[in-house]
């Protein structure tokens, strides 16, 4: 039994001696890797802390921004006549061919006449008539104005001529109304243009009975020249539109789907008298010449309403302009060529450019790509290239850019570019 705890003893000797060695080996080991990896991880720091970021900068610029409002509108006549038969008769003719541009006067369709002018002649021989028993009625008066004097016939007889003369005069009288009527309705055979404007689908060919209580139109006429655009805007920018029509005329611009690039200038003419309660807007129209008649009534076009143009203006790229949990931001780029963080103020966009408020100065050179790779000081150098630029209709926040005609034509859609972001 004593050699066996002795056995035991021995063993345990061994076994604590050889944990000992283990420890005290690797524990010296493990002291070194750990210097070793400070060493390394200071000089990566350094040699990290020594290499530049390549970006693209530019400077703030101080230009003329126009402050405008950017929708989409339709074109609208300032007036589309719907022509109707005043009498009841038969189209006789049709002078013109469909989609005509006609002029104020021009003959459009001619009714046939003849009843009506046989109702002129006979309110005519009525007139002859009743004109040649006035004349017989006042000369009856004149002899029994002589009588009377000398008592040969009584005054009842002498009272009794005038009044048949004076009814004759009010006879003569409503038969004058009756021809100038007669020559009204006439001249109803003859339909003509009561403005310069286009012609639509003709409805009633020639031998096509019209009267004048028919609810459908002969024809529709459209004036193209001039011509209205409207467009909703948010009830917020009222005042502003309203401050700026005080001080003169405002600029619309109407631009076409497809006609590569090429715009249409007016003048805002209307401002509706209520703000629509449903949608939050008011309703505005600009007035175009349209000399080339290149708007169209119905058509969707991308309209551009400018209220101002600010003269002097900080600006710089949408594309340098970050947002952070504390609101915006940019990179700066110090005189030794790192970066600081300084929160901007932008007080609108508009065409690609951030007009800033507040929070930079003009010369100042802020990043506009490469952003990502940035950290307060660090270290740029400049790379050559452009900035890239959003995806199409999408602007450097994820925000919708100004839509077009072709994008959007079931629904009216509003961006405005000179308001407060």
């Amino acid at each position: 039994m004593r050699r066996f705890f002795l056995v035991l003893l021995v063993a345990a000797l061994i076994g604590g001696g050889g944990y000992y060695w283990y420890a005290s080996h690797t524990g010296g080991a493990g002291s070194g890797t750990t210097a070793g990896g400070a060493a390394n991880g200071a000089k990566t720091q350094a040699q990290a802390s020594a290499r530049t970021v390549p970006v693209v900068t530019q400077k703030v610029a101080v230009q003329a921004v126009p402050e405008q409002i950017v929708t989409i509108g339709s074109v609208q006549p300032i007036a589309a006549i719907a022509i109707k038969a005043r009498v009841d008769s038969v189209v006789e003719t049709v002078a013109f061919t469909e989609g005509q541009e006609v002029k104020a006067g021009d003959t459009l369709f001619t009714l046939d006449s003849r009843s009506l002018d046989a109702q002129l002649r006979q309110a005519q021989a009525n007139l002859e008539r009743d004109r040649a028993n006035l004349d017989k009625a006042k000369g009856d008066v004149k002899r029994y104005g002589e009588l009377v004097r000398t008592s040969a016939i009584s005054r009842t007889t002498y009272d009794a001529a005038v009044a048949t003369a004076d009814a004759l005069e009010g006879t003569v009288k409503a038969d004058l109304a009756a021809i100038e009527a007669a020559k009204v309705s006439l001249s109803f055979t003859r339909i003509t243009a009561p403005m310069d404007g286009r012609t639509g689908t003709i409805t009633a060919k020639v031998g096509t009975m019209v009267r004048a209580a028919d609810s459908n139109p002969l024809v529709t006429l459209t004036q193209l020249r001039p011509i209205n655009v409207a467009f909703n805007v948010p009830e917020k920018h009222l005042p502003a539109i309203r401050t700026a029509m005080a001080a003169g005329s405002l600029a619309v611009t109407a631009s076409i789907a497809g006609s590569h690039g090429e715009t249409a200038q007016g003048k805002l003419s209307f401002v509706d008298s209520q703000v629509d309660q449903q949608t939050g807007t008011i309703l505005v129209k600009g007035e175009f010449p349209n000399a080339d008649t290149r708007l169209w009534p119905g058509q969707f076009v991308d309209t551009v309403l400018t209220l101002r143009v600010e003269q002097n203006a900080l600006t710089i790229p949408d594309l340098a302009v970050q947002t952070g949990q504390k609101g915006r931001f940019v990179y700066v780029v110090k005189p030794d060529e790192t970066v600081e963080v300084r929160p901007v103020t932008v007080e609108r966009s508009h065409g690609g450019l951030s007009v800033v408020a507040s929070g930079l100065q003009a010369g100042e050179r802020v990043v506009v790509d490469g952003q990502s790779r940035l950290f307060p000081g660090a270290k740029i150098s400049e790379r050559a290239g452009k900035p890239a630029a959003p995806p199409p209709g999408e602007t450097v926040e994820g925000g919708r850019r100004q839509g077009s005609a072709v994008e959007e034509t079931a629904g009216t859609r509003t961006q405005t570019t000179g308001g407060a972001t």
